[in-house]
């Protein structure tokens, strides 16, 4: 049986204590990735023939068929998103250009013994990613979390697809 996604308020995260201490709130994410910018939801839900599409074209696994997408205003897409680490979900949010590529990525929870991927320097290897241009092989594991590093690129790449083959207009 799948897993359900769970996107619990900031208060019981930071109440949390498997928590890491720099646990962020979505809108900490969001004024990191989006500074000033309004959001508008936009969520959805995968059909069958979207989560096959997916799966087959990105090679990865659609966990969760709720979207949780926000227009955002001058333009792009903000995502929140979950990842199964080694030992617990990741909590993480993409903010995506007009042109479907990632501007930033934020974890927004994880286990402090994992808290690795957090790094600007690590995160930074996504940014001006498409689906088109990002190979899992080009992002960097991290020695000691290496599962929660592999997880985290396969839901960017997942994101990117949501984006690409159902999001995206057609251009003229």
């Amino acid at each position: 049986m799948p897993a359900k996604f769970l996107l619990v308020p900031a208060a019981l995260i930071a109440a949390s204590p498997a928590m890491a201490a720099e646990d962020l709130t979505f809108e900490e994410a969001q004024q990191r990735l989006v500074p000033g910018a309004t959001l508008t939801p936009l969520f959805f839900k995968l059909n069958d023939r979207m989560s096959d599409l997916i799966t087959d074209s990105a090679q990865v696994a659609v966990w969760f068929r709720d979207v949780k997408v926000w227009f955002v205003s001058g333009g792009g897409l903000l995502f929140l998103d979950q990842v199964r680490g080694r030992d617990d979900w990741i909590t993480y949010a993409v903010a995506l250009d007009d042109k479907g590529a990632v501007k930033g990525i934020e974890i927004l929870e994880c286990l402090p013994k994992y808290d690795q991927i957090t790094l600007p320097a690590w995160r930074a290897q996504y940014t001006g990613k498409q689906f088109a241009t990002l190979d899992k092989k080009d992002i960097t594991a991290i020695s000691g979390t290496t599962l929660s590093s592999f997880h985290i690129t396969n839901g960017v790449k997942r994101i990117l697809a949501i984006y690409a083959l159902i999001m995206a207009r057609p251009k003229p």
